[in-house]
């Protein structure tokens, strides 16, 4: 089963673009909200743009660990010894656990308003 190996690693490559992606994506929009708050920068860093940075970085994060998943069950495919199998389960359920939890805490943190009382857009 080589083909569904390499194509388990092109997935693979994919959610290292996703994370560096939106690691990018989400340090240029916190610095683009930090420069335009009229706060000063220690502040700003610790209040509702350093939120959305979480929030925007979180949602990749949970794209990333979605990908992730997919290309765990690939190498289970691929791989069908019963040790490599429950080794790749065993992944899969943190991943999922992870991904639950992350999920959990963005959902809070969206609802959580913002220091100046109302509710903030996210970064993108």
């Amino acid at each position: 089963m080589p083909l569904i190996e390499q194509i388990a690693n092109v997935v693979d490559g994919l959610a290292v673009c996703v994370l560096l992606t939106g690691l990018v994506i989400s340090v240029v929009a916190t610095i683009r909200n930090a420069r335009t708050a009229d706060t000063p920068f220690i502040e700003t860093m610790t209040g509702d743009v350093l939120r959305g940075f979480r929030i925007s970085l979180g949602r990749w994060l949970l794209t990333a660990l979605e990908i992730l998943i997919v290309s765990d069950i690939l190498h289970s495919i691929a791989h069908r010894t019963l040790e490599e199998v429950a080794f790749l389960g065993g992944v899969v359920a943190i991943r999922i656990l992870l991904s639950y939890f992350l999920d959990h805490d963005i959902e809070r943190m969206e609802r959580k308003p913002s220091k100046a009382g109302r509710t903030e857009d996210p970064l993108p």
